[in-house]
Protein backbone atom coordinates (compact mmCIF):
# COMPACT_ATOMS: atom_id res chain seq x y z
CA UNK A 1 0.00 0.00 0.00
CA UNK A 2 3.02 2.37 0.57
CA UNK A 3 4.15 1.79 -2.73
CA UNK A 4 0.83 2.52 -4.23
CA UNK A 5 0.19 6.03 -2.36
CA UNK A 6 3.58 7.00 -2.78
CA UNK A 7 4.05 6.08 -6.60
CA UNK A 8 1.00 7.60 -6.97
CA UNK A 9 1.64 10.95 -5.16
CA UNK A 10 5.09 11.25 -6.47
CA UNK A 11 3.83 10.30 -9.95
CA UNK A 12 0.94 13.05 -10.25
CA UNK A 13 3.58 15.61 -8.91
CA UNK A 14 6.14 14.69 -11.77
CA UNK A 15 3.38 14.95 -14.40
CA UNK A 16 2.00 18.30 -12.82
CA UNK A 17 5.49 19.58 -12.82
CA UNK A 18 6.23 18.26 -16.58
CA UNK A 19 2.87 19.88 -18.21
CA UNK A 20 3.80 23.32 -16.21
CA UNK A 21 7.20 23.13 -17.47
CA UNK A 22 6.43 22.04 -20.96
CA UNK A 23 3.93 24.28 -21.26
CA UNK A 24 6.71 27.33 -19.87
CA UNK A 25 9.07 26.30 -22.58
CA UNK A 26 6.56 26.91 -25.25
CA UNK A 27 5.44 29.63 -24.21
CA UNK A 28 8.64 31.71 -24.30
CA UNK A 29 9.70 29.44 -27.34
CA UNK A 30 6.57 31.12 -28.78
CA UNK A 31 6.47 34.18 -27.19
CA UNK A 32 6.32 36.73 -30.30
CA UNK A 33 4.41 34.49 -31.92
CA UNK A 34 1.83 34.54 -29.15
CA UNK A 35 2.15 38.23 -28.97
CA UNK A 36 1.10 38.81 -32.51
CA UNK A 37 -1.64 36.40 -32.54
CA UNK A 38 -3.09 38.14 -29.25
CA UNK A 39 -2.66 41.52 -31.09
CA UNK A 40 -4.45 40.64 -34.02
CA UNK A 41 -7.38 39.44 -32.34
CA UNK A 42 -10.23 41.00 -33.83
CA UNK A 43 -13.54 41.31 -32.30
CA UNK A 44 -15.00 38.02 -34.38
CA UNK A 45 -15.91 35.50 -31.83
CA UNK A 46 -14.93 32.91 -34.66
CA UNK A 47 -11.07 34.57 -34.45
CA UNK A 48 -11.15 34.40 -31.06
CA UNK A 49 -11.87 30.63 -30.86
CA UNK A 50 -9.72 30.38 -33.54
CA UNK A 51 -6.80 31.93 -31.12
CA UNK A 52 -8.12 30.15 -28.12
CA UNK A 53 -7.51 27.27 -29.57
CA UNK A 54 -4.08 27.81 -30.66
CA UNK A 55 -2.95 29.44 -27.67
CA UNK A 56 -3.92 26.97 -25.00
CA UNK A 57 -2.03 24.29 -27.37
CA UNK A 58 0.92 26.50 -26.92
CA UNK A 59 0.67 26.84 -23.46
CA UNK A 60 -0.60 23.46 -22.07
CA UNK A 61 -3.06 24.73 -19.51
CA UNK A 62 -7.01 26.04 -20.18
CA UNK A 63 -7.17 26.75 -16.25
CA UNK A 64 -3.81 29.45 -17.48
CA UNK A 65 -5.84 30.53 -20.37
CA UNK A 66 -8.54 31.14 -18.74
CA UNK A 67 -6.95 33.24 -15.91
CA UNK A 68 -5.11 35.12 -18.45
CA UNK A 69 -8.44 35.81 -20.39
CA UNK A 70 -9.91 36.90 -16.93
CA UNK A 71 -6.98 39.41 -16.31
CA UNK A 72 -7.78 40.80 -20.09
CA UNK A 73 -10.96 41.37 -19.81
CA UNK A 74 -10.25 43.01 -16.73
CA UNK A 75 -7.95 45.09 -18.36
CA UNK A 76 -9.88 46.55 -20.69
CA UNK A 77 -7.83 44.79 -23.37
CA UNK A 78 -10.55 42.22 -24.66
CA UNK A 79 -14.24 42.49 -24.99
CA UNK A 80 -16.46 39.74 -23.31
CA UNK A 81 -17.52 38.08 -26.57
CA UNK A 82 -13.85 37.80 -27.76
CA UNK A 83 -13.15 36.33 -24.12
CA UNK A 84 -16.25 33.94 -24.55
CA UNK A 85 -14.34 32.61 -27.82
CA UNK A 86 -11.15 32.46 -26.20
CA UNK A 87 -12.85 30.22 -23.52
CA UNK A 88 -14.29 27.83 -25.96
CA UNK A 89 -10.90 27.50 -28.21
CA UNK A 90 -9.13 26.76 -25.07
CA UNK A 91 -11.08 24.06 -23.71
CA UNK A 92 -10.57 22.30 -27.02
CA UNK A 93 -7.20 23.27 -27.07
CA UNK A 94 -6.33 21.89 -24.03
CA UNK A 95 -6.77 18.07 -25.21
CA UNK A 96 -4.06 18.33 -26.90
CA UNK A 97 -2.05 16.67 -23.75
CA UNK A 98 -4.74 14.06 -23.19
CA UNK A 99 -4.28 13.16 -27.06
CA UNK A 100 -0.27 13.15 -26.24
CA UNK A 101 -0.62 10.67 -22.75
CA UNK A 102 -2.65 8.46 -25.07
CA UNK A 103 -0.37 8.44 -27.65
CA UNK A 104 2.52 7.58 -25.16
CA UNK A 105 1.04 4.79 -23.83
CA UNK A 106 -0.05 3.29 -27.24
CA UNK A 107 3.89 3.78 -28.87
CA UNK A 108 5.37 3.10 -25.05
CA UNK A 109 6.77 6.57 -25.31
CA UNK A 110 7.11 6.41 -21.18
CA UNK A 111 9.86 4.23 -21.83
CA UNK A 112 11.81 7.05 -22.79
CA UNK A 113 11.18 9.95 -20.76
CA UNK A 114 14.71 9.54 -19.29
CA UNK A 115 16.30 10.34 -22.55
CA UNK A 116 13.99 12.63 -23.27
CA UNK A 117 14.54 14.24 -20.10
CA UNK A 118 18.36 14.05 -20.27
CA UNK A 119 18.19 15.35 -24.27
CA UNK A 120 16.38 18.32 -23.00
CA UNK A 121 18.23 19.13 -19.81
CA UNK A 122 21.83 19.28 -21.97
CA UNK A 123 19.95 21.77 -24.98
CA UNK A 124 19.10 23.46 -21.46
CA UNK A 125 21.88 23.92 -19.75
CA UNK A 126 24.66 23.89 -22.68
CA UNK A 127 22.97 25.88 -25.28
CA UNK A 128 23.95 29.74 -25.52
CA UNK A 129 20.60 30.41 -27.52
CA UNK A 130 17.53 31.70 -25.86
CA UNK A 131 14.98 29.80 -27.98
CA UNK A 132 17.55 26.51 -28.16
CA UNK A 133 16.91 26.49 -23.96
CA UNK A 134 13.82 27.28 -23.92
CA UNK A 135 13.03 23.98 -26.58
CA UNK A 136 15.27 22.59 -24.16
CA UNK A 137 13.06 23.54 -21.15
CA UNK A 138 10.10 21.72 -22.96
CA UNK A 139 11.76 18.78 -23.97
CA UNK A 140 12.42 18.11 -20.00
CA UNK A 141 8.77 18.88 -19.53
CA UNK A 142 7.47 16.32 -21.76
CA UNK A 143 10.47 14.07 -20.13
CA UNK A 144 9.09 14.47 -16.57
CA UNK A 145 5.33 14.39 -17.79
CA UNK A 146 5.96 11.19 -19.59
CA UNK A 147 8.25 10.07 -16.28
CA UNK A 148 5.46 10.80 -13.92
CA UNK A 149 3.14 8.67 -16.29
CA UNK A 150 5.34 5.61 -16.04
CA UNK A 151 5.67 5.51 -12.42
CA UNK A 152 1.79 6.02 -11.98
CA UNK A 153 1.62 3.58 -14.36
CA UNK A 154 4.18 0.84 -12.24
CA UNK A 155 1.26 1.45 -9.74
CA UNK A 156 -1.14 -0.76 -11.39
CA UNK A 157 -0.20 -4.14 -10.49
CA UNK A 158 -0.64 -2.54 -7.01
CA UNK A 159 -3.92 -0.75 -7.73
CA UNK A 160 -5.43 -3.96 -9.06
CA UNK A 161 -4.47 -6.13 -6.04
CA UNK A 162 -6.64 -3.34 -3.85
CA UNK A 163 -10.43 -4.37 -3.14
CA UNK A 164 -10.98 -1.03 -1.21
CA UNK A 165 -10.05 0.94 -4.49
CA UNK A 166 -12.02 -1.96 -6.30
CA UNK A 167 -14.76 -1.64 -3.82
CA UNK A 168 -14.09 2.30 -3.91
CA UNK A 169 -14.54 2.65 -7.98
CA UNK A 170 -17.45 0.30 -8.58
CA UNK A 171 -19.71 1.32 -5.95
CA UNK A 172 -19.17 5.51 -6.64
CA UNK A 173 -18.06 6.54 -9.81
CA UNK A 174 -20.59 3.92 -11.93
CA UNK A 175 -22.95 6.82 -10.36
CA UNK A 176 -22.95 9.90 -13.03
CA UNK A 177 -23.12 12.45 -10.24
CA UNK A 178 -20.79 11.00 -8.04
CA UNK A 179 -18.21 10.53 -10.77
CA UNK A 180 -18.76 14.31 -11.94
CA UNK A 181 -18.12 15.41 -8.37
CA UNK A 182 -15.59 13.88 -7.66
CA UNK A 183 -13.52 14.42 -10.69
CA UNK A 184 -14.62 18.02 -10.32
CA UNK A 185 -13.14 17.95 -6.66
CA UNK A 186 -9.95 15.72 -7.79
CA UNK A 187 -9.58 18.96 -10.11
CA UNK A 188 -10.04 21.63 -8.12
CA UNK A 189 -7.37 20.48 -5.85
CA UNK A 190 -4.30 20.16 -8.18
CA UNK A 191 -5.33 22.72 -10.51
CA UNK A 192 -4.30 20.56 -13.27
CA UNK A 193 -7.33 18.94 -15.73
CA UNK A 194 -3.96 17.10 -17.40
CA UNK A 195 -3.42 15.53 -13.70
CA UNK A 196 -6.87 14.26 -13.56
CA UNK A 197 -6.74 12.67 -17.17
CA UNK A 198 -3.70 11.37 -17.00
CA UNK A 199 -4.89 9.30 -13.65
CA UNK A 200 -8.02 8.64 -15.32
CA UNK A 201 -5.83 6.91 -17.86
CA UNK A 202 -4.14 4.94 -15.30
CA UNK A 203 -7.18 3.62 -13.66
CA UNK A 204 -8.83 2.51 -16.53
CA UNK A 205 -5.52 0.30 -17.52
CA UNK A 206 -5.73 -0.99 -14.02
CA UNK A 207 -9.33 -2.34 -14.66
CA UNK A 208 -10.81 -0.07 -11.54
CA UNK A 209 -12.83 2.24 -14.38
CA UNK A 210 -14.64 1.11 -16.96
CA UNK A 211 -15.23 4.18 -20.08
CA UNK A 212 -18.25 5.02 -18.74
CA UNK A 213 -17.16 6.11 -15.53
CA UNK A 214 -13.97 7.52 -17.20
CA UNK A 215 -16.16 9.80 -19.09
CA UNK A 216 -18.08 11.29 -15.69
CA UNK A 217 -14.65 11.61 -14.72
CA UNK A 218 -13.87 13.63 -17.42
CA UNK A 219 -16.72 15.44 -17.34
CA UNK A 220 -16.62 16.36 -13.59
CA UNK A 221 -12.76 17.21 -14.81
CA UNK A 222 -13.96 19.98 -17.07
CA UNK A 223 -16.21 21.35 -14.39
CA UNK A 224 -13.29 21.57 -11.83
CA UNK A 225 -11.06 23.57 -14.03
CA UNK A 226 -13.68 26.61 -13.49
CA UNK A 227 -12.45 27.02 -10.02
CA UNK A 228 -9.26 28.76 -10.63
CA UNK A 229 -10.41 31.28 -13.00
CA UNK A 230 -13.82 31.96 -10.18
CA UNK A 231 -11.21 32.77 -7.60
CA UNK A 232 -9.44 34.85 -9.72
CA UNK A 233 -12.34 36.99 -11.02
CA UNK A 234 -13.48 37.51 -7.36
CA UNK A 235 -10.77 41.03 -6.97
CA UNK A 236 -11.47 42.05 -10.70
CA UNK A 237 -14.47 44.49 -12.41
CA UNK A 238 -17.71 43.09 -13.71
CA UNK A 239 -16.52 41.95 -16.80
CA UNK A 240 -14.36 39.87 -15.36
CA UNK A 241 -16.57 38.12 -12.98
CA UNK A 242 -18.92 37.94 -16.17
CA UNK A 243 -16.02 35.93 -18.44
CA UNK A 244 -15.15 33.61 -15.37
CA UNK A 245 -19.32 32.77 -14.88
CA UNK A 246 -18.97 32.05 -18.81
CA UNK A 247 -16.37 29.35 -18.40
CA UNK A 248 -18.47 28.11 -15.37
CA UNK A 249 -22.17 27.99 -17.34
CA UNK A 250 -20.40 26.91 -20.28
CA UNK A 251 -18.87 23.99 -19.12
CA UNK A 252 -21.57 23.01 -16.48
CA UNK A 253 -24.35 23.14 -19.48
CA UNK A 254 -21.80 21.12 -21.73
CA UNK A 255 -21.89 18.21 -19.25
CA UNK A 256 -25.75 18.77 -18.59
CA UNK A 257 -25.67 18.03 -22.08
CA UNK A 258 -23.17 15.53 -22.25
CA UNK A 259 -25.29 13.39 -19.48
CA UNK A 260 -28.78 14.13 -21.29
CA UNK A 261 -27.87 12.51 -24.34
CA UNK A 262 -24.86 10.48 -23.01
CA UNK A 263 -26.06 7.51 -25.05
CA UNK A 264 -25.74 9.17 -28.13
CA UNK A 265 -22.72 11.06 -26.98
CA UNK A 266 -20.73 7.35 -25.74
CA UNK A 267 -22.13 6.05 -29.75
CA UNK A 268 -20.41 9.06 -31.20
CA UNK A 269 -16.73 8.50 -29.23
CA UNK A 270 -16.84 4.70 -30.33
CA UNK A 271 -16.90 5.31 -33.89
CA UNK A 272 -14.43 8.20 -33.91
CA UNK A 273 -12.46 5.82 -32.31
CA UNK A 274 -12.84 3.05 -34.29
CA UNK A 275 -12.34 5.39 -37.30
CA UNK A 276 -9.08 7.11 -36.76
CA UNK A 277 -7.46 4.10 -33.99
CA UNK A 278 -9.26 1.20 -34.70
CA UNK A 279 -6.72 -1.01 -32.30
CA UNK A 280 -7.51 1.61 -29.44
CA UNK A 281 -6.80 1.14 -26.30
CA UNK A 282 -8.99 2.74 -23.49
CA UNK A 283 -6.90 5.22 -22.76
CA UNK A 284 -7.19 7.06 -26.88
CA UNK A 285 -11.07 6.63 -25.83
CA UNK A 286 -10.73 8.47 -22.86
CA UNK A 287 -8.60 11.54 -24.93
CA UNK A 288 -11.04 11.65 -27.65
CA UNK A 289 -14.09 11.78 -25.02
CA UNK A 290 -12.60 14.72 -23.54
CA UNK A 291 -11.41 16.21 -26.88
CA UNK A 292 -15.34 15.46 -28.54
CA UNK A 293 -16.84 16.89 -25.14
CA UNK A 294 -15.39 19.84 -25.30
CA UNK A 295 -15.78 20.47 -29.93
CA UNK A 296 -19.33 19.19 -29.38
CA UNK A 297 -19.64 21.96 -26.84
CA UNK A 298 -18.18 24.95 -28.79
CA UNK A 299 -20.20 23.72 -32.02
CA UNK A 300 -23.39 24.06 -30.01
CA UNK A 301 -22.07 27.65 -28.46
CA UNK A 302 -20.32 29.55 -31.17
CA UNK A 303 -23.49 30.48 -33.08
CA UNK A 304 -25.56 31.20 -30.05
CA UNK A 305 -22.51 33.75 -28.74
CA UNK A 306 -24.43 36.64 -29.17
CA UNK A 307 -27.23 35.78 -27.17
CA UNK A 308 -24.76 33.99 -24.43
CA UNK A 309 -23.02 36.96 -23.80
CA UNK A 310 -26.61 39.01 -23.30
CA UNK A 311 -27.48 36.74 -20.98
CA UNK A 312 -23.95 36.96 -18.88
CA UNK A 313 -25.03 40.74 -19.11
CA UNK A 314 -27.70 40.04 -17.69
CA UNK A 315 -27.29 37.32 -15.09
CA UNK A 316 -24.64 40.04 -13.31
CA UNK A 317 -25.92 43.59 -13.95
CA UNK A 318 -23.44 46.52 -13.40
CA UNK A 319 -23.98 49.54 -11.62
CA UNK A 320 -22.60 51.20 -14.28
CA UNK A 321 -22.09 50.76 -17.71
CA UNK A 322 -18.93 53.01 -17.94
CA UNK A 323 -16.13 52.80 -16.46
CA UNK A 324 -14.60 56.04 -16.09
CA UNK A 325 -11.08 55.26 -14.70
CA UNK A 326 -10.34 52.29 -16.81
CA UNK A 327 -6.68 50.85 -15.63
CA UNK A 328 -5.50 48.04 -18.05
CA UNK A 329 -2.91 46.79 -15.27
CA UNK A 330 -3.61 43.52 -14.30
CA UNK A 331 -1.60 41.11 -11.71
CA UNK A 332 -3.44 38.27 -13.43
CA UNK A 333 -1.20 38.89 -16.24
CA UNK A 334 1.92 39.32 -14.17
CA UNK A 335 3.37 35.43 -15.14
CA UNK A 336 2.35 35.62 -18.85
CA UNK A 337 4.71 38.67 -19.56
CA UNK A 338 3.75 39.32 -23.23
CA UNK A 339 0.17 39.92 -22.02
CA UNK A 340 1.65 42.34 -19.09
CA UNK A 341 3.90 44.10 -21.46
CA UNK A 342 0.56 44.42 -23.66
CA UNK A 343 -1.22 45.54 -20.77
CA UNK A 344 0.73 48.24 -20.01
CA UNK A 345 1.51 50.10 -23.10
CA UNK A 346 -2.27 50.13 -23.53
CA UNK A 347 -1.72 52.13 -19.95
CA UNK A 348 1.15 54.20 -21.62
CA UNK A 349 -1.54 54.63 -24.54
CA UNK A 350 -3.95 55.57 -21.71
CA UNK A 351 -1.65 58.18 -20.16
CA UNK A 352 -0.60 59.41 -23.79
CA UNK A 353 -4.07 60.25 -24.41
CA UNK A 354 -4.73 62.04 -20.94
CA UNK A 355 -1.42 64.46 -21.18
CA UNK A 356 -2.49 64.96 -24.94
CA UNK A 357 -6.24 66.32 -23.52
CA UNK A 358 -4.35 68.18 -20.86
CA UNK A 359 -2.35 70.38 -23.21
CA UNK A 360 -5.45 71.04 -25.37
CA UNK A 361 -7.46 72.51 -22.52
CA UNK A 362 -3.70 74.62 -21.48
CA UNK A 363 -3.82 76.15 -25.27
CA UNK A 364 -7.84 76.77 -24.90
CA UNK A 365 -7.29 78.46 -21.43
CA UNK A 366 -4.06 80.56 -23.62
CA UNK A 367 -6.15 81.69 -26.17
CA UNK A 368 -10.18 81.53 -24.04
CA UNK A 369 -9.22 82.49 -20.40
CA UNK A 370 -11.79 79.46 -19.80
CA UNK A 371 -10.17 78.72 -16.32
CA UNK A 372 -12.71 76.21 -15.96
CA UNK A 373 -9.95 74.59 -17.29
CA UNK A 374 -7.61 74.18 -14.68
CA UNK A 375 -9.50 72.22 -12.21
CA UNK A 376 -9.79 69.38 -15.27
CA UNK A 377 -5.76 69.71 -15.99
CA UNK A 378 -4.98 69.86 -12.35
CA UNK A 379 -7.16 66.39 -11.87
CA UNK A 380 -5.27 64.59 -14.84
CA UNK A 381 -1.78 65.98 -13.53
CA UNK A 382 -2.78 63.75 -10.13
CA UNK A 383 -3.98 60.78 -12.41
CA UNK A 384 -1.17 60.44 -14.51
CA UNK A 385 1.25 60.81 -11.52
CA UNK A 386 -0.59 58.01 -9.88
CA UNK A 387 -0.19 56.07 -13.25
CA UNK A 388 3.68 56.45 -13.73
CA UNK A 389 4.06 54.99 -9.64
CA UNK A 390 1.21 52.41 -10.58
CA UNK A 391 3.36 51.61 -13.64
CA UNK A 392 6.68 51.31 -12.24
CA UNK A 393 5.43 49.15 -10.39
CA UNK A 394 4.06 47.03 -12.30
CA UNK A 395 7.12 46.82 -14.32
CA UNK A 396 9.53 46.19 -11.35
CA UNK A 397 6.99 43.02 -11.06
CA UNK A 398 7.41 41.88 -14.58
CA UNK A 399 11.03 42.11 -14.74
CA UNK A 400 11.03 39.77 -11.70
CA UNK A 401 9.78 37.28 -14.32
CA UNK A 402 11.77 35.15 -16.39
CA UNK A 403 11.75 37.21 -19.95
CA UNK A 404 12.65 36.65 -23.60
CA UNK A 405 15.82 39.19 -25.21
CA UNK A 406 12.67 41.30 -26.95
CA UNK A 407 10.72 41.28 -23.77
CA UNK A 408 13.95 42.76 -21.60
CA UNK A 409 13.85 45.57 -24.19
CA UNK A 410 10.60 46.83 -24.00
CA UNK A 411 10.84 46.70 -19.92
CA UNK A 412 13.29 49.97 -19.68
CA UNK A 413 11.00 51.52 -22.16
CA UNK A 414 7.88 51.00 -20.70
CA UNK A 415 9.42 52.80 -17.83
CA UNK A 416 10.77 55.39 -19.63
CA UNK A 417 7.88 56.30 -21.90
CA UNK A 418 5.75 56.66 -18.95
CA UNK A 419 8.26 58.88 -17.32
CA UNK A 420 8.35 61.22 -20.15
CA UNK A 421 3.97 61.64 -20.22
CA UNK A 422 4.63 62.34 -16.65
CA UNK A 423 6.71 65.49 -18.00
CA UNK A 424 4.63 66.11 -20.61
CA UNK A 425 1.92 66.39 -17.67
CA UNK A 426 4.01 68.56 -15.32
CA UNK A 427 4.78 70.97 -18.25
CA UNK A 428 1.70 71.30 -19.25
CA UNK A 429 1.23 72.35 -15.53
CA UNK A 430 4.06 74.95 -16.11
CA UNK A 431 2.24 76.71 -18.52
CA UNK A 432 -0.55 77.11 -16.52
CA UNK A 433 1.18 78.78 -14.29
CA UNK A 434 2.43 80.71 -16.70
CA UNK A 435 -0.56 82.21 -17.50
CA UNK A 436 -1.56 82.34 -14.00
CA UNK A 437 1.14 84.66 -13.57
CA UNK A 438 0.37 87.05 -16.38
CA UNK A 439 -3.39 87.07 -15.63
CA UNK A 440 -2.38 87.69 -11.69
CA UNK A 441 0.20 90.90 -13.22
CA UNK A 442 -1.84 92.00 -15.99
CA UNK A 443 0.25 91.05 -18.74
CA UNK A 444 -0.66 90.39 -22.09
CA UNK A 445 1.10 88.77 -25.25
CA UNK A 446 0.88 90.52 -28.40
CA UNK A 447 -1.10 89.72 -31.34
CA UNK A 448 2.73 88.09 -32.81
CA UNK A 449 3.24 86.33 -29.67
CA UNK A 450 -0.34 84.79 -29.78
CA UNK A 451 0.24 83.88 -33.44
CA UNK A 452 3.30 82.23 -32.68
CA UNK A 453 2.02 80.52 -29.54
CA UNK A 454 -0.84 79.25 -31.99
CA UNK A 455 1.48 77.95 -34.70
CA UNK A 456 3.63 76.30 -32.49
CA UNK A 457 0.77 74.38 -30.48
CA UNK A 458 -0.52 73.03 -33.40
CA UNK A 459 2.29 71.75 -34.54
CA UNK A 460 3.17 69.73 -30.93
CA UNK A 461 -0.56 68.49 -31.18
CA UNK A 462 0.36 67.32 -34.78
CA UNK A 463 3.37 65.82 -32.96
CA UNK A 464 1.83 63.95 -30.10
CA UNK A 465 -1.47 62.30 -32.44
CA UNK A 466 1.38 60.55 -34.61
CA UNK A 467 3.14 59.02 -31.11
CA UNK A 468 -0.55 58.00 -30.34
CA UNK A 469 -0.83 56.08 -34.27
CA UNK A 470 2.93 54.63 -33.32
CA UNK A 471 2.15 53.78 -30.04
CA UNK A 472 -0.84 51.64 -31.52
CA UNK A 473 1.75 50.44 -34.17
CA UNK A 474 -0.86 51.05 -36.82
CA UNK A 475 2.11 52.62 -39.02
CA UNK A 476 5.81 52.32 -39.16
CA UNK A 477 6.33 55.25 -41.44
CA UNK A 478 5.01 57.80 -38.67
CA UNK A 479 8.24 57.70 -37.35
CA UNK A 480 9.89 59.89 -40.13
CA UNK A 481 7.01 62.22 -39.82
CA UNK A 482 7.62 62.12 -35.98
CA UNK A 483 11.15 63.02 -36.91
CA UNK A 484 10.26 65.78 -39.04
CA UNK A 485 8.23 67.48 -36.50
CA UNK A 486 9.91 67.54 -33.57
CA UNK A 487 12.92 68.91 -35.92
CA UNK A 488 9.88 71.52 -36.93
CA UNK A 489 9.13 71.96 -33.45
CA UNK A 490 13.11 73.36 -32.78
CA UNK A 491 13.02 75.34 -35.44
CA UNK A 492 10.16 77.34 -34.67
CA UNK A 493 11.04 77.68 -31.24
CA UNK A 494 14.49 78.94 -32.27
CA UNK A 495 12.76 81.28 -34.91
CA UNK A 496 10.38 82.57 -32.64
CA UNK A 497 12.30 83.43 -30.02
CA UNK A 498 14.78 85.38 -31.78
CA UNK A 499 11.43 87.50 -33.10
CA UNK A 500 10.67 87.76 -29.56
CA UNK A 501 13.89 89.65 -29.21
CA UNK A 502 13.52 91.71 -32.20
CA UNK A 503 9.99 92.84 -30.75
CA UNK A 504 11.59 93.76 -27.76
CA UNK A 505 14.38 95.85 -29.67
CA UNK A 506 11.37 97.94 -31.54
CA UNK A 507 9.38 98.37 -28.24
CA UNK A 508 6.85 96.15 -29.44
CA UNK A 509 6.71 94.33 -26.19
CA UNK A 510 7.29 94.72 -22.88
CA UNK A 511 9.93 92.76 -20.89
CA UNK A 512 7.52 91.00 -18.11
CA UNK A 513 5.65 89.85 -20.74
CA UNK A 514 8.29 88.33 -22.64
CA UNK A 515 9.67 86.71 -20.25
CA UNK A 516 6.38 84.60 -19.56
CA UNK A 517 6.13 84.29 -23.24
CA UNK A 518 10.32 82.54 -23.65
CA UNK A 519 9.20 80.58 -20.60
CA UNK A 520 6.22 79.23 -22.52
CA UNK A 521 7.87 78.47 -25.28
CA UNK A 522 10.35 77.20 -23.49
CA UNK A 523 7.92 74.51 -21.85
CA UNK A 524 6.02 73.71 -24.98
CA UNK A 525 9.55 72.51 -26.74
CA UNK A 526 10.29 70.13 -24.03
CA UNK A 527 6.88 68.86 -24.33
CA UNK A 528 7.58 67.78 -27.79
CA UNK A 529 10.80 66.55 -26.58
CA UNK A 530 9.33 64.26 -24.15
CA UNK A 531 6.75 63.40 -27.26
CA UNK A 532 9.65 62.47 -29.72
CA UNK A 533 11.37 60.35 -26.60
CA UNK A 534 8.19 58.22 -26.54
CA UNK A 535 7.91 57.83 -30.38
CA UNK A 536 11.40 56.74 -30.97
CA UNK A 537 10.84 54.38 -27.98
CA UNK A 538 8.31 52.89 -30.18
CA UNK A 539 10.22 52.36 -32.99
CA UNK A 540 12.13 49.72 -31.84
CA UNK A 541 12.38 48.83 -28.03
CA UNK A 542 8.63 49.39 -26.95
CA UNK A 543 7.80 46.45 -29.42
CA UNK A 544 10.62 44.16 -28.40
CA UNK A 545 13.20 45.19 -31.29
CA UNK A 546 16.81 46.39 -30.43
CA UNK A 547 17.42 49.88 -31.29
CA UNK A 548 19.40 49.96 -34.88
CA UNK A 549 19.21 53.86 -35.12
CA UNK A 550 20.42 56.46 -32.71
CA UNK A 551 17.39 58.66 -32.32
CA UNK A 552 17.41 59.15 -28.79
CA UNK A 553 17.80 62.79 -27.25
CA UNK A 554 19.36 63.21 -23.73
Amino acid sequence: MEELIFGVIGGTALLMYGVGMMGDGLEKVSGNTMKKIVTVLTGKVWSAFLVGILLTALIQSSTAMTVLTVGFVNSGLMNLSQAVGIIYGANIGTTVTAQLMAFSFKFKLTDIALPILGLGFAINHISKNGKLRNIGQALMGFGLMFLGLRILNDGIPYMQQSEALRHFFATYTSVPIFGILLGAFATAMVHSSAATVGLVMILSQAGLLDLNSAIYLILGDNIGTCITAQLASMSGNINARRTALAHTFYNVFGVVLALAAFPQFLKVINIATVYIQPKADISAYIANAHTLFNTLNALVFLPLTEHYVKFLNTVVKSKADIDTDKIYLDRLLLDTPVAALRAARSEIIRGAEIVKSMLKDAIELLHTGDTAKLAAIQDSEVTVNAMQRELTEYIVEISKRELTASQSLMVPATVSSINNIERIGDRTIEICRLYDSKVDRGLKFSEYALRELRELEVVIVELLDNVMIALNGKDDAVIDRIVELEDRVDYLSETFQKNHIERLNQGNCIIDSGVIYIDMIGSLERIADHAYKIGMFTKDELFGKKCKTPYHKD
